[in-house]
């Protein structure tokens, strides 16, 4: 690879400067964010055959410019070609399918698709499999991990632990065997035998000519790894030559622009260190037993092992995010730690591994994310002191150096790194006596990592105690007073003084023999986590419908045996039909992240006007273009919809609110007065049973049943459930979000118009008020069958069943004769009761 300044001579388009075949290259590469230029004037040659590492600080451009060569980010100015071939504003599909693969810092993976969804929304068109091949595919792609994870390909991402996502997302990349691999923080997350895999599959890509462009902040790893390597500073080049001619303190100096004189502050000696401040004793949960720890003021404790020994749910039982059994004490005093809260008003503060499920809080700027943790110490009678909170917060960020704007960027603005300072300013912030630390400089530059070593030995010299899970044998032989080795679940070994070494860590993890406790987990608590993912999947809402009607049913016939009756089914299951339709749109659009709160006007809308060109007078040619009339007002609603919510960004919530206004003052004009006729000939037909079971019952059972399948079988369905599942991430990997945005509007305005012609069969005139009820009716008929109201997941038998409870409570609540209060009360009842089961059951990480 060739890395050059725009002012040296540009060579031969196709080959590098020393005539080697190039591959992929960036010229004159420049993008500027709102206060921030991320790239100036970077130009990058990558050849065949060889590994390049890029390096850099937090923040010097290293993301932004793998964005521009994926065309996830388009840069002010310059141009990017790919095997010779412009692609300059392409389509991130059409930049994959010319051979660029890229593993993100955060794994490019979409939560609520399985594995092997993921892995064929993103392949080449090539190499994509069909949705019958595509659980063996993945199985294949994923064969070569699995001494480092056994991971099912049918498992959803959302279920997945973090070193699990990088291996999916690596092994993906790899599997499309792209002319070049980009691969950017692959290893903050893996386990040694990750890391041996990973450097196996580099060497195999660059036999057979491919090219890695290598990004990490682990020197040791690019120096050893790397043919040349190129450092970035605040977006500009600052260095580029082959690893054999760099030290690894020549590229750290390059890196953080200074002589970085030392790693790791000095320790204190014991008899600097305080009273005990921590006493763990018998302490036992899922993955640990017995644990003892005791802990002075001042000290940094490290907790190590090979991945998975029990290290990492010790720290978080100590947090409260899992649940233990065994004496904690906190300055002398008994604590328990049964959740956050108690943990943190006792003094515990944890600071995630995963600061993207644990850390941040989207939606919030850098400012709110850092002080969320410390409010209190701000607040004067429940107020908080704004200018107080921006000085302590500002002082904090420039303490860490953390990168931003300002205060009041939103955190997803800034890079990985520069979000792992703010958690740490967070943590800082908060004034905790006990410091729990998992993995705290992953993701942070060499520079940074420095200067957050120094942090966390001023916070222990300040009077606390820091606890800290790394998988860096180094980093904790730097840091730590001390390091207890956990094997199988159990503290087999403490190291502490000069014990404390890389080497000992290491040695003492690998050759711990220590048995596993009598008191495993029994055969019920293993089986329980299938059970809770069972519970967990977009079918069970559905199953957990027909027990709740069965009883409804029974609850109805002991009440009055006309339930049972012909005449009951041809009144009730009509209904059941009408609220399908409108369940199934609406299930349609929250699948991408929307609610829309126009249907019921919509169908208001087209009653009325069906009560004008659906006359009994008109002729079969009129009829049937009225009809048409119909559903093009509906689809052009559902145009509208999308326009005001994706095309001007409106938040669906409220454009579709705007939509819903609009139309009712439409019907209420139109038809101001209920009146008019609409046809009986179709109204009848409408009508139609095959038994006691109407024709459009079965018609919306087909349709939800074609949905469903469509949804989880489709190329279509998964690129639009990817589309709510994260639409970001849904970009990176080639969907067009926009005109899934535009489907699901659509379609949503399509089913509404069809509920439409059911109460037109049930009115046989014009209304402009009949629709409206049925807005959040088919919320409720959707929540009620396990959709998501953020998007990404849900089910259309779930959405036709929920319309069959609604409709099953209201009939019960006739049958035995309570007020109509009762209907709200039973309906509000069981929404709010399935939102928080089926919550509370998808938020569970096994």
């Amino acid at each position: 690879m060739t890395v050059a300044n725009r002012q040296e001579s540009p060579s031969t388009p196709g080959t590098s400067g020393d005539g080697h075949a190039e591959v992929l290259r960036l010229d004159g590469i420049y993008k500027h964010y709102p206060g921030v230029q991320a790239l100036a004037d970077v130009s990058l040659s990558v050849r065949r055959g060889e590994v390049h590492g890029l390096v850099g600080e937090n923040g010097a451009g290293k993301s932004t410019l793998v964005g521009v060569a994926a065309s996830t980010v388009r840069a002010d100015r310059g141009s990017v070609e790919i095997n010779g071939q412009p692609m300059d504003g392409a389509h991130p599909d059409v930049v994959r399918e010319a051979g660029l693969a890229i593993v993100f810092q955060e794994p490019a993976l979409l939560p609520d698709l399985t594995v092997a969804e993921n892995m064929r929304l993103s392949a080449p068109e090539h190499r994509r499999p069909t949705v019958r091949e595509q659980n063996e595919r993945a199985r294949s792609i994923l064969a070569d991990w699995r001494a480092v994870a056994d991971i099912d390909p049918r498992t959803y991402v959302r279920d997945l632990q973090p070193d699990e996502r990088f291996v999916v997302a690596i092994a993906r990349a790899v599997s499309e065997e792209p002319a070049v691999l980009v691969l950017d923080e692959p290893t903050e997350h893996l386990v040694p035998a990750g890391v041996e895999e990973l450097f196996r599959l580099i060497a195999e890509v660059c036999r057979r000519d491919g090219a890695v462009v290598y990004i990490s902040h682990r020197i040791h790893e690019v120096k050893s790894i790397a043919d040349r390597i190129s450092v970035l500073r605040d977006g500009r080049l600052v260095l580029a030559d082959d690893a054999d001619n760099l030290t690894e303190h020549d590229i750290v100096d390059s890196i953080v622009g200074r002589r970085l004189e030392t790693r790791f502050p000095p320790k204190l000696s014991p008899e600097d260190l305080g009273p005990e401040i921590l006493r763990v004793e018998g302490l036992s949960g899922s993955g640990f037993w017995d644990a003892e720890l005791v802990a002075r003021q001042g000290e940094i404790i490290g907790l190590a092992g090979i991945e998975g020994q029990g290290q990492r749910e010790f720290l978080r039982a100590l947090a409260g995010l899992q649940r233990s059994h065994g004496r904690v004490m906190v300055a002398d005093r008994p604590v328990r730690v049964r959740n956050t809260t108690a943990a943190m008003r006792n003094g515990m503060v944890y600071l995630s591994h995963d600061r993207h499920r644990e850390g941040i809080l989207p939606g919030l700027n850098v400012r709110e994310n850092a002080a969320t943790a410390a409010l209190p110490k701000w607040a004067t009678a429940g107020v908080v002191s704004a200018g107080r909170e921006r000085e302590d917060v500002g002082r904090e960020f420039d303490a860490l150096g953390v990168k931003t704007p300002s205060l009041d960027a939103g955190i997803e603005t800034l890079s990985g790194g520069n979000q792992q300072k703010v958690m740490f300013s967070r943590v800082k912030l908060a004034a905790s006596k006990v410091l729990l630390a998992d993995e705290p400089t992953q993701g942070v530059d060499v520079g940074a990592r420095a200067d957050l070593y120094g942090v966390l030995r001023e916070q222990a010299r300040d009077g606390s105690t820091v606890i800290v899970v790394s998988a860096d044998a180094a980093e904790l032989a730097g840091l730590c007073d001390r390091v207890a080795i956990f094997s199988r679940g159990r503290i087999v070994e403490e190291l502490s003084g000069d014990a404390v070494t890389e080497r000992a860590i290491t040695g003492a993890a690998l050759t711990a023999t220590a048995q596993r406790s009598d008191h495993a987990p029994s055969r019920r608590a293993t089986r329980w986590p299938r059970l809770r993912r069972l519970a967990a999947s977009d079918f069970a809402p559905t199953l957990a419908l027909i027990p709740a009607l069965i009883v409804l049913a029974l609850i109805a016939i002991q009440a009055n045996e006309f339930y049972l009756t012909t005449r009951n089914f041809s009144l009730m299951l009509p209904l059941v039909a009408t609220l399908a339709f409108f369940g199934l749109g609406q299930q349609m659009v929250m699948l991408n992240g929307a609610i829309d709160l126009s249907v019921g006007p919509l169908a208001s809308v087209a009653v009325v006007v069906a009560s004008y060109v659906l006359t009994p007078e008109i002729h079969s040619v009129g009829l049937a273009l009225g009809i048409v009339l119909i559903f093009v007002i509906g689809a052009a609603v559902g145009t509208l919809n999308w326009v005001l919510s994706t095309i001007v960004r409106i938040n669906p919530l409220i454009a579709t609110l705007v939509t819903f206004g609009a139309l009712q003052g439409v019907a209420l004009y139109v038809r101001p007065t209920p009146g008019g006729q609409i046809s009986r000939g179709m109204t009848d037909s409408l009508k139609s049973t095959i038994g006691f079971m109407p024709v459009t019952l079965i018609v919306a059972a087909v349709l939800a049943a074609a949905c469903e399948v469509a949804m989880y079988r489709t190329l279509l369905g998964v690129r639009l459930r990817a589309s709510g599942s994260n639409v970001l991430v849904a970009q990176k990997v080639g969907v067009r979000t926009k005109a899934m945005s535009l489907l699901s509007f659509v379609a949503a305005s399509t089913f509404a118009t069809l509920g439409a012609f059911m109460l037109m069969a049930q009115a046989t005139s014009g209304n402009a008020l009949i629709g409206n009820g049925f807005t959040l009716s088919s919320v409720g008929a959707v929540v009620l069958g396990g959709a998501s109201i953020f998007g990404g997941r849900g089910s259309f038998l779930g959405a036709l069943f929920g319309a069959g409870l609604i409709i099953q409570v209201n009939t019960v609540v006739q049958f035995r004769g309570w007020d109509r209060e009762w209907q709200l009360y039973l309906l509000g009842g069981l929404t709010i009761l399935a939102a928080a089961a089926y919550s509370k059951l998808r938020t569970h990480r096994g």
